[in-house]
């Protein structure tokens, strides 16, 4: 368990930022909105997601799924090698950029964002880079804080309805 103090909640992730009931809160209502709006295809998110999960080596995002994506066994592994060759060219783009979000954000160029744009337009394009910096930070908050590992297959995307993991 984390050396925060947990507070009673259903999850791990909940029981360490249950420390500040208004950020969990918030916390939850901002994530939710980048997969509920619809402008990323839920796939999308969800490979990047777990690509940035595992360039931190971070088990407590990676051990989460979302079901209705139902990514393969292949599919998984070639996330975590980095191997994009066997996704289509929308998600090799988004992954494309994923990749740098942890550690190589100031690289990120124009010409990769340009083609973000051209792959899902402007406003997919914003959100993609949002949420690809929020799967990033709970990452990192999730390794710090040393957050309990539960694996879960979640009906809806992770945080929408339901526990947060």
């Amino acid at each position: 368990m984390s050396w925060i103090e947990s507070v009673d909640a259903g999850t791990p992730w909940e029981a360490v930022l249950g420390q500040r009931p208004e950020l969990l809160t918030r916390y939850r209502e901002f994530y939710r909105t980048l997969w509920d709006d619809a402008l990323v295809p839920r796939r999308i998110l969800e490979l990047c997601r777990l690509r940035v999960a595992s360039i931190h080596d971070c088990a407590q995002e990676w051990a989460i799924r979302d079901a209705e994506v139902a990514l393969s066994e292949a599919e998984l592994g070639a996330l975590a090698r980095g191997d994009f060759s066997g996704f289509s060219p929308e998600e090799k783009t988004a992954l494309a950029v994923a990749e740098q979000m942890p550690y190589a954000h100031h690289q990120i160029t124009d010409q990769e964002v340009a083609e973000l744009n051209r792959a899902l337009g402007s406003p997919a394009a914003v959100a993609l880079l949002t949420a690809l910096a929020f799967f990033d930070v709970t990452c990192r908050l999730k390794l710090v804080l040393e957050v309990d590992l539960l694996p879960a297959e979640l009906a809806e995307p992770p945080l929408c309805e339901g526990a947060l993991v």
